[in-house]
């Protein structure tokens, strides 16, 4: 029997507005200095519920209607002036689709990026400005025989991870009939420091010449590189251990590339919400992450154990030796830094990692069970690595987007399973 062609039936696509009206006195803002220093960019995040009890149309879109009553930002407009963000009501895009010619046991497992894409709206997918457009789509597509899948792409402007994920939350609260505590939006509650100066534009460099490919980390596996590890006073995590055997093959696919070590710099994202003398709530929306730096030398080996010390040393002087930073001195020192940051992203020995383990994505439960599997579309930006707890909780699993011959050297060298 010839096998039939996979097809996304777009039911319904429309605008959904917050439940009441933005009170006047919040209606205008300016993006946070962090917000400014974000990547120009939509984040895509797909949940997959294999439960067979159906949600209606109304509750998803209800639901949201009532969430984005507290995050009234993601329902306005960014201004030409790439600062501020009109918060009129305009709304956010919602599609309702069917995805013909694939179950969801088929999806789940034969997990294809090209397939992946077609659950996102369309024009979303890692989109670029977000300047007078809708900060966020979201799309629910039912698959044959049950089963749903749930996508978000929203813009880095007005929310990182810890955003996503507590928005995400918030909407399947709601979805249940339950109320979750209205977030801390940062750039009205923060002061986001009057700048002298207009931040530095950074601008995803997408190719297609890029590739993505997703590797597992067990907990097996996970085991084995911690035992692989020697002259560690401190024992490393699983987000460390994971991503210096990751720097370790980048830097080994560089050496294979060139003939030589090269010198290179690996950019690690930390969420700083709870680094603060006075900590912030993990629902606080918008964005509060910022970034530590590691690089290998020509002189050393660029072992595991090696590039783990690399990376504590990394975070502990980006956390001032401990997680109690006094927030307007830290804003001072990202404000000093903010000239040397589209420099990192514009370098070509650079690789770029955020890690979205801890996060509450597999607890994102809209009436029909927690998620089976929460992933992203392949990523179009060269030397990313993006991180994912596995569905267990004991594992991670790395995204990771190289230039084509780059990843044809990378998979030489990582000895792990493959999942797509």
């Amino acid at each position: 029997m010839a096998k039939r062609a996979v097809k996304m039936e777009i039911i319904s696509k429309e605008i959904i507005k917050p439940s009441s009206p933005t009170p006047n006195h919040l209606k205008t803002f300016r993006l946070s200095l962090l917000d400014q220093l974000t990547l120009h960019s939509y984040t895509p995040i797909l949940l997959l519920y294999e439960s067979e009890t159906s949600i209606s149309s109304d509750v998803f879109k209800k639901s949201l209607s009532e969430t984005l009553k507290s995050y009234y930002p993601f329902a306005g407009r960014l201004r030409e002036d790439g600062v501020t963000v009109d918060c009129d009501d305009q709304g956010v895009v919602f599609v309702e689709a069917k995805f013909l010619g694939c179950t969801l046991s088929d999806f789940l497992l034969y997990p294809k990026f090209e397939t992946q894409r077609l659950l996102f709206p369309e024009g979303f997918l890692w989109k670029g400005s977000c300047i007078d457009q809708s900060f966020l789509a979201a799309q629910v597509t039912s698959f044959e025989g049950g089963g749903m899948a749930v996508t978000i792409s929203v813009s880095h402007k007005v929310a990182d991870g810890s955003t996503i994920a507590a928005f995400l939350d918030a909407w399947a609260a709601t979805a249940r009939g339950e109320v979750k505590p209205k977030p801390m939006i940062l750039a009205t509650s923060i002061p986001s420091l009057d700048l002298t100066f207009k931040v530095p534009e950074i601008v995803m460099d997408k190719t297609t010449t890029c590739i993505t490919k997703r590797y597992v980390f067990d907990a097996q596996k996970i085991v084995e590189l911690k035992n692989s590890i020697m002259g560690l006073s401190e024992i490393p995590t699983r987000v460390e251990l994971v991503t210096a055997e990751l720097y370790k093959c980048a830097i080994a696919t560089s050496m294979a590339k060139a003939g030589y070590i090269r010198n290179s710099t690996w950019i690690q994202l930390v969420n700083m919400r709870s680094r603060m003398t006075t900590p912030l709530p993990e629902n606080s929306a918008g964005n509060f992450s910022w970034y530590f730096t590691a690089s290998n030398d020509r002189s050393q080996t660029s072992g595991v154990s090696n590039l783990v010390m690399e990376l504590k040393k990394g975070i502990k002087e980006l956390c001032g030796g401990g997680d109690n930073l006094d927030l307007s001195n830290w804003l001072m020192d990202v404000k000093e830094f903010t000239s040397s940051v589209k420099k990192l992203f514009d370098d070509l020995d650079v690789y770029r990692c955020s890690s979205l383990c801890k996060q509450p994505f597999y607890q994102i439960d809209f009436g029909c069970g927690r998620p089976q599997w929460v992933t992203m579309a392949d990523v179009f930006v060269r030397n990313t690595f993006i991180l994912f707890d596995t569905p267990d909780g004991d594992g991670i699993e790395a995204m990771v987007s190289l230039e084509e011959e780059d990843m044809r050297l990378f998979s030489k060298v990582m000895n792990i399973d493959l999942l797509a």
